[in-house]
């Protein structure tokens, strides 16, 4: 709901309040309970202070109910609409003539006219939309094709991390991202804030950020777009990510873990850069044989590591003596774990 109709809920959960605050006193000082009709007026007060109190958590409510419901009605076919439509007309035709003729029958009041009325609609209306593929041909074809098409231009929210990463513009530029990418402005106030920290490292990363940005809006090979959407009543940025992709059906972009989670958790599809770059990453099976420079030893007794181009890291049975080589490893095992992939190796005899 707009920030209009959430202040006129609250203006009628108040009055509710007054009211029954109201009703109550009338009815103590009718039992006698109450001697004092000043305390009509203090009841009345207290009604509207509680119904006050309590109505940013019921409008809060009825607004996660509401863009809950608009996401709903988004995703009923126009055809569905006009279909239910006409047959609740033709249901209520019907009624009219049918309530005409058994007007005069005894026993016949407006209770079985509503109940009529009532199964008639219905009825007719689950009729013409069960069946509209027979009365809608084409547009039935139309909407098949945007089914179709719409989830592969679904938009997509970015966050400042992914921003910040940097190869969100590198997998857009290959294609690999279609739809649009909207950049809300709460994120690019987050970036300009990181750009202008005092931290050294932190300004850096932020000006990347900002560089990054002005590459991706650069390149052609996929839709980009500043959106001055926000969650007024939510503070922290990732929660109005999250609340911003419900509203908006959208994919969110981002490589932080948590924020994944706790997306996907809520039925937010998240794009993981991190997943991706995980999911391209070669795949070494036991037995394959690789060269690799031994750059330092490993957490265990023994253990050398070293690093693929990728940034896979490879850790060395009885690798310590070769730190600083560049030596043949036979692969012998790898794991996958939620920070990336390791491959276990020993030196090749």
């Amino acid at each position: 709901m707009t920030n209009l109709i959430q202040s006129f809920a609250k203006v009628i959960f108040t009055l509710i309040g007054g009211f029954l605050g109201y009703i109550l006193a009338t009815f103590l000082l009718s039992q006698r309970i109450l001697n004092d009709p000043i305390n009509l007026f203090y009841l009345t007060v207290l009604g509207i202070l509680l119904a006050f109190l309590l109505s940013s958590s019921l409008t809060k409510q009825i607004d996660q109910l509401w863009d809950r419901f608009s996401a709903y009605t988004r995703r009923v076919p126009p055809q569905a609409v006009l279909a239910a439509g006409i047959g609740a007309t033709i249901a209520l035709v019907i009624t009219v003539l049918l309530n005409t003729l058994l007007e005069n029958v005894p026993g016949f009041t407006w209770y079985w006219s509503l109940l009529l009325t009532l199964i008639l609609v219905t009825a007719s209306s689950w009729f013409f939309v069960a069946n509209r593929a027979m009365f809608f041909s084409e547009n039935r074809v139309v909407s098949e094709k945007k089914v179709v098409s719409e989830p592969s231009l679904k938009a997509k929210l970015i966050d400042t991390s992914a921003i910040i990463d940097g190869r969100i513009a590198d997998v857009a530029a290959a294609h690999f991202i279609d739809g649009t990418i909207l950049i809300p402005k709460f994120i690019l106030n987050e970036l300009q804030g990181i750009a202008d920290s005092g931290d050294p490292l932190t300004r850096t990363k932020g000006r990347r950020g900002l560089e990054v940005l002005d590459k991706l809006i650069a390149q052609q090979a996929v839709g980009t777009a500043v959106i001055s959407d926000d969650i007024k009543d939510v503070q922290e940025v990732d929660e109005k990510l999250i609340r911003l992709c419900q509203q908006k059906m959208a994919d969110l972009i981002t490589t932080d873990y948590n924020l994944n989670r706790v997306a996907a958790l809520q039925g937010v599809k998240v794009l993981n850069i991190n997943q991706l770059a995980n999911a391209i990453k070669p795949v070494f099976l036991p037995g394959e044989r690789l060269a690799l420079n031994i750059v330092r030893e490993g957490r265990e007794p023994s253990q050398g590591l070293g690093y693929l181009e990728d940034g896979t890291m490879v850790v060395v049975e009885d690798g310590i003596q070769y730190v600083g080589a560049t030596i043949d490893v036979i692969v012998t095992s790898h794991l996958q774990t939620n920070m990336g992939r390791m491959i276990f190796a020993r030196p090749h005899a």
